[in-house]
This record gives C-alpha cells, structure tokens and sequence, in this order.
C-alpha cells in the first residue's frame, strides 16, 4: 500500500529545517511560563526500533501540545552512555570473555573502546528522531559520560554520604558471575525468567535411621550449609517412613506420600507406601539440635551444624525447614549474623567452586547439580528430587543466571526514606493510573536498599577515597573538592627567567637554540631580586630548562639561595620547529589555518598538549621522588602557563583567556600547589578509571595516603541524576517510557530527587506497554524480531505510524504490531483526513471566508456546534494527558461527523459551505498538528488565510466557542442519522441502490423542515412524511425508474472524468452511441445531464468521435450504452 505521505514529509521536513520552525516555537514563547519536559536517555550503541518510534511520539505530542498552548518548551536530548550493556558489546566485538581478559587487555583501551561504541548509532538515532517528526534539541545534549555530568553526580553522591545514608557493608547481593558485579534490584527486577530446575529433598541425620528433611532449589548450596531453620510457630511432626524417621512441618506432611504435588513430576529414590505420624509438637522443641551435614569440606571454628530459629520460614512450598548458607542467601546472611553463624563462601567470582571443594572445584555451581544431587544419591540423603518451576533472575544484559553471593558492596539506604518516596509518588499522576497503587506502589512498599557499587570499568567512578592507614573516607564532590585536597609535602615555587635577548628580539628561541639568548643586565638584575625574596624560603631544589636563558638565571637564583640545579628538557620552551628563531605570529598564523594550538603539531615542533604531557610527568615525577622540600622550578612563560592550568584542571579554551591576565612576566615567580588530576592520553581530563584511580592525596585526619576504592556506580543512579546532572529545571512536568522504566529511570529518578530531600521529580508519567511482534514476543535485537522503523516510514509515512501507536489501544497496554493494521489506521483516518482536503481543494473557489454573521445553514450550524465539542474535548483529554481519548475524538469528528455527513451532505451546495468547510479543515489541522504533525503542516499552508503563522507548529492552540454550541440540533441532527442509517438499511433489504429514487419514506418522530430535506437527499426519496409506523416505499415507477436510469449515467461520465484526472472547472464533451428507447430517455434528461456533469455537449452519435480521451461501455437496464468522453479544455 504505497502513499504519497512518505514523500510530502520529506518535503515539509526539508521547510522546517530551512526555516528553523523548531526553534522559532520556543523563541516565540520565550517570555512564556517554561512547561518542563525530561528526556530519557537512549544508548546508542544499537540500532533503534519501531517501540522507540512509540515512546518518542508519546513524547513529542504532548510537547507540541503544550507549545500550542502557549509555554515554552525546551527539549534537550540526552545520552546514556555508561554501565554494562556497552561493556558487554564491546567484549563481544574485541572477542574478551571476562574480567581477566578486559585488564589484560587494559582498561584504557577497554574504556576507549566503549566510548566510541556509544556513538555507533548516533546518526541513526538522530536521523529517525527528525524524521517521526520528534522535535529535539539533538545539538546541545547531556551526555552522562562528560565530565561535567560526572561531577554532578559526585556532588549527589556527597550529598547522600552527608546524610548518613551511604554505606559500605557485607551483603549477599544479587551477583552476575559472568560480568563480575553485583546488581541492584531495579535491575534484577527486569531480568526474571520463569525455568523448570530439579529441586531436592534431603536427609539431614540427627540420629541414626532419623533425619531433619530439608528442601532446596539450589543444591549448588549445600556445601555452605552451617544450620537448619524452623519457625518455632510451626507445628512439626516426627513420621515414619518404612525403617527410616523424619521431621517435617505437619502441612507438609504429604511430601512423605507418592501424590506431593500434581504440577510436578516426581521420580521417587524410595517408594514409601504411607508415613505413620509418631510425634507431633512446637517447632520450639527442635531448636539447637544439632544435626550431621551433608557436606563437610571444612573444619568450622564456630558452633554450626544445628537448628535454628527463623520467622520467614513457612509452609507454602517445602518441608517447613529450611537449610540456611549465610553467604548465598540474604535471609541466611541475616539468620547467620543474628547467630553467630560462620560463612563458608567456597565459591569464587566467577561461579566456580574453590578449591577447598574437592569433587566440583573449579566447575561452574549451576552445572555441577546434578553432580550433586548424584553423590547425594549414591550416599543415600537424597529422599525425592523433581523439576520445580518458579521465576528466577537472570542478568538483564548478559542473560546469565544470577547467583545470591556474600561480598562487600556499597549501598544506598533506601528504608530511610522510604516514607518519603511513597509520600512523593501520591502527587504523580500515573497513566494508566493503576500503576501508582499497584506496580510502581507495591515496588516502594518493598523497596530494599540500593546495591549501588559495580565492580567494572566503563561508568561513574565512586567517588569514595580511603586512608590506606587509619581507614578515614573522603567522599569528592567534584573537580573543585579534588583539588582541595593535600596532595603534597613540597612547596614549589615558579620562576620565569629574567629579561634576554629573546624579550629583545622578539623572535622565537627554542631548543636547539640557533641565536643564543642571555639575559640582559635588566634580566640579571630581576633574578637577584627574587633570590632575594625567596632566600628565606630556603630552597632545596631547582629544576631548569637547560635553555641559555633559563640556566644564567638558575645560576644566579642557586648562587644567591644555595641550592642544587638539575636540568631537565621537560621544562624547556615551546618548540616551534620550522618556525624557530622567526616570528611568533607565523606559528599563530599557521596554526589559525589548521586548527587549535591545543592539538595541532607545528612541523618538526610540538603542540600544547604535548607541553601538557611533559610538564605534567616531569611534576608528578618529582612530586613523587621527594618529599618535605621547596622546590623551584626555572621554566618559560608557555611551560609555566600550561603546568599551572594543567595541575588545576583548567579546560583549554579557558587557559587562552587566563593566559592574557595571569601569566608570568620575565623576572616574576609564584607559588603553587602540586595537584594530581586524572589525564588521559590525550591531555584531557578524564574522571574515568583507569586514569582516576591514579589519583592518591594525602589523608586529612593521618596524612596517610587516600586510594580510591575501585568500584564504579550503578549506570542507572546516572540516568535518575539527570534533572539535576543536566541543569533542568525541577520538577518535569512530564515524562514517558516504557513499563519496563517504573523499575528503571521512573525509580531512579524518584529515588535521587527523594534521598536529595527535593520532593517529586516529575508531576506526569505515561507508561507504555511493550510492543510485540505478530507472535507476541517482546522485540529484541538476540531475537532478531525487531521491525524496521524505517520500512515503516519510508513505506506509509510517519504521520501512519504516530496515528497507530497513538490508537491502537490505550498507552499502557501491550501493542503487538500487525502491519495490517498499521494500514488499517492509515485508510480509516489518514486517508479519509486527506480526501477531506483534497476534495476542498480539488472545488474551492478563490475566496473561502466563513460566512460573515456565523453559519446559516443547518448543516454549517451542526458542525460548527461539534467542532467546538471537539475542541473542548481534546483539550480536557490532553491536559489530563489522555492522549488515544483525544485522538479518537478527532477521528470521530473527522470521519463520521465531517467526511461521511457534513461534506456528503454539502457537495451540492459547496458553493455555499466552501467557507466553513475551509475553517473547518484549518482549524482541524491545529487539532491534528501535534499528534500528525507533517499532515496537519500541509492542510494548514493550503486552509491558512495571509497574515497566519508561518507554520501550523507556531499557531496556537483552538478555544472551543461555548456559545456555539448547540446540543438540541446535535440531538436532532443525531436522530435525522438515525433515520437514515434506518432506511438504508430497509433498501438494502430490498435490494435497491440509493442512487435509485423511491417516493416516500414514512416516520414516527417530527424532525424539522431543514433536516427533512437532509434526510430526503441522503436516503433519495421525493418525501418524508409522519406516521405511526418507521416505513420506506419500496415500489418503483416507471418515472423513478427513469430517474435512477439517469443518475447512473451520470455517475458513470463522472467515473470518466475522475479517470481522466479532471478538475471540477474543466470542460468536457459527451457523445453515446445507444438503442432507440434509450436514446430518447437520454435526449429528455440532456439538460440535467449536463448540469451534472458540466459537460457543454451531451449527444448522440452514430460512431464516438476519435478525439475521445476516455469511453465507456456499460448496461443500462439491459440496454447497452457507449460514453465518449472528449475534453474541450483543461485548467492549469
């Protein structure tokens, strides 16, 4: 199904390029109130699909909407650009497999290489935003791998510490063996699989023949086994089972029996008859008996091995007692702490068994089950094993299974201010609203603490620094807090050599130095002054450029303070290379024509970064080799300007400005302070590891030395720092994502803002549901079931696609995407939207005013009334953000009330209704503009009188005329429809055409006059009259018959001229070659014939003139008639 839309938007595309329309809407309304829009940020590192079309259009109508309204808007586009789904797509490409492999690799390149990744699918992303019409400022992004973003994260992060609530603790956490880290639980959440695993049944011996029957889903478990839980609540009994005893919960008891459960499948090791109950009593009795393990790997120094007391233990599933591992279970951990249990964590990062278990070490814990579960046989403690089926967590990006793991990890927490963030989620107002209760709601219920710390590479850095001697933590808030910190003992003081010859000459002198340049006695003389000065500083050391004028000024400045001069190339001036010993506006002229002096090499020279690196090795050089000393530095104005900036972090384009007030002048020193910032290779700086955990500073409470700790952050505490990260204004009014976000971005950001003590961070949210493939499977790039945004567009338009999403179903439902009826949408609404206009076109005269004084007519009356219901409609619906309500109003309108009824109606007397039909479609086209927006630009360019907005998109918003609205005539209007589906309906039954008249039609409600005549031409019978009963006249005369014979040849030279692509205006010629009856029925109704079909000539002709463009053969009445159309002339 090819349409012209696809074309006509790249058209109008192209216009609001050129004309800047974006920009113009917010520029418009600068001075407006600001409605407050947050973006969430996509990765692109993979290539968009067609659910991004449905969460970027959900965006951007209400955006537009808003606009129209008449407040500013700004949209600032944003890039998720850290965390795990980059790193693992990088692995993948560099063929690494762990860890291990990425440090081998090193984490340089690693982290560079995950950079460049980010930006794979920029383009694409950024070409299919435009083209959906998602109006963006792509040009001016947050990106969460800058700098600057990266320090406003560690201002959060210090703000939290500052509260108490970032901790550092022992935990069993949700662990990906695979990426080596641990998660949190809003990720956790989005990776749950439903698996069938086996599950086991195993005899704890606590006496000989007697057994404690513990059930697990994880055998994997068991040789970290330490105690076995019961809740003293329970009601326990002791049964026996042929010669052997077991303890069990008594409502469990029909595990003992064949029948245990009919949604599993057992396979019985014995096969018990019956049990016979010998006991029964308080779970109470069973605490602190001790028991005989199944596995013992290990000689443990604390008490283990016995029952315990635990409440959450219940009889749901199991047998009532639980075997309790504290390094693999969160509730173990916490019944192992509040016991005084030991921790038996044998396995390693990776999932594999230590050594210290013999039979499995070294195999992965999930495949060595069944290992076990066989040793358990062959030993006999295995009583039953059988497949259980429950949700289990898998890592959302790498998909492998997760394990629950005891490791030292950092945490948010979250229980703090959990009252707050239920506080703050009742002001939000959630679409669907189900969602504030019940998914969002109940997540906040049971909001556990945020596992916060990522033992990987490419991410925020935590901003945690600990004494490797006293333990003391410096949490850094950003670039200002680093450098506030001691990085140093030494006092360095910087010196640039007296007045020389260079100061003279005005020429370049680098090294090697082709003209000498001494100083002159002017120079000699500075330098004895600031020895002076600084002889009391007692000066250990001075380093100098070995140039000449630099080492006569070391030399007088050593023989004055005493001190020692090493000479180090590192800090000699600028080279210039081809360009020494000229004048130093070639180097700047060549430079201007390359690039920035920064980066741009001079030939056979350097560039400033270069001086960067070496002045910034040779400081972090001596800062290291000595200690306690006061250290001069001789160097030139260019090298001393680039240390400074450099040690303080100062970005390039800045240091040009600070280099024209604050340089040193000849013969001028100052003191500074050593500050080691991270750089990476190419002199920037660069918060990412591994450049940051080079970063060491002196302890303020000890003076020991401060290491980061090695972590990196949650990426999604980067996504949720956004308001606040990227400058927006605070709180959004609105937002939308996905579902999958209400344990995403929707949490995060709440979570942020909440822990900040900032309240709601966002007013409105539209959630939407997933959309599927024609399966119903969620769309995945593994799967390879993603469908091309961009054959859809290219295909259909945008316009299509935005209509469909907009109402297929409601938002928040799931969208399984058919083809079929993304077409179905396109003709139902789109197609009947642009015949609409097209037929207006196609008839308008030159003037199309709405008629002066206010409708009429009847029928101009009725839809003007319901135009201003649909105006008031759609705005109540958008500003209580439903927008597939608003949508479908505007679909009703415009196929039922404007194509089907008001344009049917009124194409007889277009002449007169030309100008409502033409405000109609204008201010329709405001209506549609932000759901349609490249339909609705088109329809308002051709509707729009002069002096209108540029575009539909800097137009504002319609206001419903309340006054006119008339309610009784859109109740009569109604019943005249109802009429008349009524009748159609009686003809149809019958078997007769409506382009057939009939006499009567017969009704039991008094309608108007007006809308007798609307229901006499709708249905074509010469009249309708009152009655008792709802009756149509179905008998045809032979004068009806006529009639009908009549309009049917018209409707026929009509079919003709639409083939032959003829506007209303052009004039045509008819000849028919027909029978004799036939001929005369043609001949009486010629003047009719040619009123209709506004031909100048309708005769008869014995053969069709050879100038005929189109002919026509049909059957009239069983009569055969032939048409020859000849055009007399067509209007350009």
């Amino acid at each position: 199904m090819e349409t012209i839309f696809p074309n006509l938007e790249k058209k109008i595309l192209e216009d609001w390029k050129k004309n800047k329309i974006f920009e113009k809407s917010i520029l418009k309304r600068k001075n407006a109130k600001d409605f407050v829009f947050y973006e969430g940020p996509p990765t692109a590192n993979g290539k968009p699909g067609i659910h991004h079309v449905l969460s970027r259009v959900y965006k951007d109508i209400i955006c537009r909407y808003k606009t129209m309204r008449g407040f500013r808007v700004l949209r600032k586009a944003g890039w998720d650009t850290h965390g795990l789904p980059v790193e693992l797509e990088v692995e993948k490409k560099l063929g690494l497999k762990n860890k291990k492999d990425i440090e081998k690799y090193g984490i340089a390149e690693f982290n560079k290489k995950c950079k460049e990744s980010v930006w794979q699918y920029k383009g694409e992303w950024e070409k299919l935003t435009e083209r959906i019409g998602f109006w963006l400022d792509m040009e001016h992004p947050y990106i969460t791998y800058e700098n600057n973003y990266i320090e406003s994260v560690w201002g959060i992060i210090k703000q939290i510490y500052q509260k108490g609530l970032l901790y550092q603790d022992y935990k069993v956490v949700p662990y990906c063996p695979r990426c080596g880290t641990v998660l949190s639980s809003h990720e956790v959440a989005q990776g749950y699989k439903k698996i069938k695993e086996p599950s086991v049944y195993v005899k704890f011996e606590i006496a000989p023949k007697t057994y404690l029957l513990v059930w697990t889903t994880t055998p994997w478990t068991l040789p970290g086994n330490v105690a076995v839980a019961v809740n003293p609540k329970i009601i326990y009994i002791k049964a026996q089972v042929g010669n052997e005893t077991f303890v069990v919960a008594k409502e469990r008891a029909a595990v003992l029996g064949k029948n245990y459960s009919e949604r599993c499948t057992a396979r019985y090791i014995e096969h018990p008859a019956h049990y016979k109950i010998i006991k029964e009593f308080k779970g109470s009795e069973l605490l602190g008996v001790k028991y005989k393990p199944p596995f013992e790997f290990v000689k443990l120094l604390k008490p283990s091995w016995f029952v315990v007391q635990a409440d959450f233990v219940s009889v749901e599933d199991g047998t009532g007692l639980v075997h309790i591992a504290p390094a693999f279970g969160e509730d173990d951990m916490a019944v192992g702490k509040k016991n005084n249990l030991p921790v038996i964590l044998n396995v390693d990062e990776e999932g594999k068994f230590k050594s210290e278990v013999k039979q499995w070490a070294g195999m992965f814990v999930k495949n060595a089950d069944p290992l076990i579960i066989k040793n358990l046989q062959e030993r006999g403690l295995l009583f039953k094993e059988e497949l259980y089926e429950h949700d289990y967590p898998f890592c959302w990006r790498c998909n492998s299974a997760l394990l629950y793991y005891a490791k030292e990890s950092w945490f948010i927490n979250m229980q703090q201010v959990k009252s707050a963030l239920i506080k703050n989620n009742k002001a939000i107002n959630w679409v669907p609203a189900h969602l504030k209760e019940g998914r969002f709601g109940e997540w906040l219920r049971e909001v556990k603490d945020w596992a916060f710390s990522r033992e990987r590479y490419w991410g925020t850095p935590l901003p945690v620094w600990q004494c490797q001697k006293c333990a003391h933590r410096e949490v850094i808030g950003g670039k200002k807090d680093l450098i506030s910190q001691n990085f140093s003992d030494n006092n360095y003081y910087l010196l640039r050599h007296g007045e020389s010859l260079r100061q003279k000459t005005k020429l370049v002198s680098c090294w090697p130095e082709k003209v000498p340049c001494p100083l002159t006695e002017k120079g000699r003389k500075q330098v004895t002054e600031i020895a002076k000065e600084l002889k009391n500083k007692k000066i250990d050391l001075i380093f100098s450029s070995d140039l000449l004028r630099t080492k006569q000024t070391a030399e007088i400045f050593a023989k004055e303070v005493g001190a020692e001069i090493i000479y180090d190339e590192r800090i000699r001036e600028f080279n210039a290379g081809i360009f020494n010993n000229q004048s130093p506006q070639k180097v700047w002229d060549y430079i201007q024509g390359k690039g920035d002096i920064f980066n741009t090499r001079v030939p056979e020279g350097e560039n400033w970064n270069d001086i960067k690196k070496r002045v910034r090795q040779f400081m972090v050089e001596i800062n290291g080799k000595y200690f306690g000393k006061n250290i001069a530095i001789v160097s030139h104005e260019c090298p001393l300007t680039l240390l400074e900036n450099t040690l303080l972090g100062v970005p390039n384009d800045e240091i040009l400005k600070w280099r024209l007030k604050n340089s040193l002048k000849v013969g001028e020193w100052r003191k500074i302070a050593f500050k080691n910032l991270p750089y990476n290779q190419q002199m920037e700086l660069d918060f990412h590891r591994p450049y940051i955990d080079e970063v060491k500073f002196q302890c303020p409470k000890c003076a020991g030395t401060t290491e980061r700790v090695l972590e990196v952050i949650d990426c999604w505490f980067d996504a949720g720092s956004m308001p606040f990260a990227s400058y927006a204004k605070f709180p959004a009014d609105y937002i939308c994502e996905a579902i999958d976000q209400t344990r995403g971005w929707f949490y995060t950001l709440l979570a942020v803002a909440t822990l900040l003590g900032r309240g709601t961070p966002y007013k409105n949210v539209i959630s939407l549901g997933h959309v599927l493939d024609e399966k119903g499977e969620k769309m995945s790039k593994s799967k390879g079931n993603v469908v091309d945004p961009w054959y859809v567009v290219d295909k259909y338009g945008a316009d299509a696609a935005r209509w469909y999403f907009y109402t297929v179903n409601q938002p928040g439902e799931v969208k399984t995407f058919f083809e079929k009826e993304l077409q179905e949408s396109l003709r139902k609404f789109i197609m009947i939207y642009w015949n609409s206009f097209v037929f207006f076109e196609t008839y308008k005269q030159k003037k199309s005013n709405p008629p002066a004084g206010g409708p009429k007519h009847v029928l101009d009356k009725w839809i003007i009334s319901k135009l201003n219901g649909l105006i008031a409609e759609a705005t109540k619906k958008l500003d209580g953000y439903d927008i597939t309500g608003a949508a479908r109003a505007i679909e009703d309108f415009t196929v039922n009330d404007l194509s089907l009824w008001y344009i049917r109606r009124s194409r007889k007397r277009f002449g007169e209704a030309q100008g409502t039909l033409s405000f109609l479609l204008l201010t329709l086209s405001k209506l549609t503009a932000p759901f349609i927006p490249f339909l609705s630009e088109e329809i308002f360019h051709k509707c729009a009188p002069p002096g209108s907005a540029r575009s539909v998109h800097l137009a504002d918003w319609p206001k419903a005329d309340l006054k006119l609205i008339n309610k009784k005539l859109e109740q009569d209007m109604e019943k005249a429809r109802v009429v008349v589906a009524s009748a159609l309906s009686e003809r149809a039954k019958a078997g007769i055409k409506v382009r057939q008249p009939l006499q009567k039609l017969e009704i039991t409600e008094k309608i108007s006059k007006e809308l007798l005549n609307l229901i006499k031409d709708e249905i074509n019978v010469k009249e309708v009259v009152l009655g008792k009963t709802f009756k149509l006249d179905t008998e045809i005369t032979s004068a009806l018959k006529e009639e009908g014979l009549v309009r049917e040849i018209i409707r026929q030279i009509q079919e003709m001229r639409k083939k032959a692509g003829l506007k209303p205006q052009d004039k045509i010629a008819v000849q028919y070659t027909a029978s004799v009856d036939l001929a005369k029925i043609l001949e009486k109704n010629k003047r009719t014939i040619l009123t209709e079909t506004k031909a100048e000539v309708f005769k008869s002709a014995e053969v069709g003139s050879p100038l005929a463009t189109i002919t026509s053969e049909v059957t009239i009445d069983q009569q055969k008639l032939c048409l020859y159309l000849v055009i007399k002339n067509r209007s350009r």
